[in-house]
């Protein structure tokens, strides 16, 4: 055979096999090539996880399942809803991009706390991880690479998967109403028995400006207490209810009963997300005086009050003069 040909022959299966293997690629998808790394993100069987622990800097919170309701410490009884949206999420969690960072501080950002979150079957942990969010993305270390993954959740773009994996543990009680960081609230909105109305906005650089929103509403002397104000957005973090009072929204809203609405609450945070408290003074029978610990509230749009604490909504109902003065 020609020394020529004997030479043609390997550029031939080049040929041949390069446009194959570029054909291959293509059908697999983009992100095929991560497929051995995924295998490290997405929780598998997440109907035999019995416990998780997540931690913080601040927290650290230990959810634990016996036959099929899930415990805080083993002690508590816990939102179902909350775990199942973290067992959810984590089993549907994909690769966006591989970063390019060995570590979570080549980031250079200080949005966020690094969070470790283990599932367990028994003793065995079925998956380990490192979370962080950077600029509003979510940066994944699965144990055990050296790999940084952005992640995201297909189908829902606007879920704040670093409140999910919260290592909170007030975030997984029960009766848990609102639960937002002072950096998540857009805007807060009162409408005071005393007729002010009155709303703050915040953009997301956490600047917060002061909006009268009736003629009622007189402007103080002097300039708005900015700690006054950041306080304000620091109380929506874990309000919650004690149990439902069995008392209808219409006899609270109607014109008999009126008399004792406090205040009415709106909270709005970037993510669109709304919530609504009507709060009401609460008389254990007509005659008596106003409960000192406990007020109605109407959420959002139920149609039954609950029974709510005023630690958490004495704070929420100061008048505007509150809001100036002294720094």
């Amino acid at each position: 055979m020609p020394a020529d040909m004997q030479n043609r022959r390997p550029i031939l299966g080049l040929i041949i096999v390069i446009p194959a293997v570029v054909l291959l690629i293509l059908l697999a998808g983009p992100w095929k090539v991560l497929e051995r790394g995924s295998t490290y993100i997405a929780l598998r069987n997440m109907e035999e996880v019995d416990r998780i622990v997540l931690v913080d800097s601040y927290n650290t919170t230990e959810l634990s399942r016996s036959d099929s309701t899930w415990y805080l410490f083993g002690t508590e009884a816990v939102s179902p809803v909350a775990v199942e949206n973290l067992l959810f999420t984590a089993s549907r969690l994909e690769v966006a991009s591989i970063t390019g960072l060995e570590a979570f501080e080549e980031s250079n950002d200080t949005q966020g706390d690094i969070r470790e979150i283990t599932f367990f079957r028994g003793e065995k942990p079925v998956l380990a991880c490192r979370l962080k969010t950077v600029s509003g993305q979510y940066l994944l270390n699965p144990k055990g690479s050296e790999r940084i993954y952005y992640v995201s959740l297909p189908g829902y773009p606007g879920l704040d998967i670093d409140r999910v994996f919260s290592a909170a543990p007030d975030h997984y009680r029960e009766h848990l109403l609102i639960d937002l960081k002072p950096s998540d609230i857009s805007s807060i909105e009162l409408d005071l028995a005393s007729g002010e109305a009155f709303r703050f906005t915040q953009d997301m650089e956490g600047h917060i400006a002061f909006h009268p929103d009736n003629i009622n509403t007189k402007l103080p002397d002097g300039a708005p207490n900015e700690l006054a104000m950041k306080l304000l957005f620091s109380y929506f973090t874990s309000i919650r209810y004690e149990q439902r009072a069995d008392i209808p929204a219409d006899s609270l809203l109607g014109a008999e009963a009126i008399e004792r609405k406090l205040a009415s609450v709106r909270v709005t945070s970037f993510s669109g997300e709304q919530h609504s408290l009507q709060v009401f003074s609460y008389h254990e029978t007509p005659v008596l005086k106003p409960h000192l610990f406990r007020a109605l509230v109407l959420y959002n749009d139920e149609q039954d009050a609950l029974f709510v604490n005023y630690i958490y909504l004495d704070v929420l109902m100061r008048g505007l003069s509150h809001y100036f003065g002294e720094k």
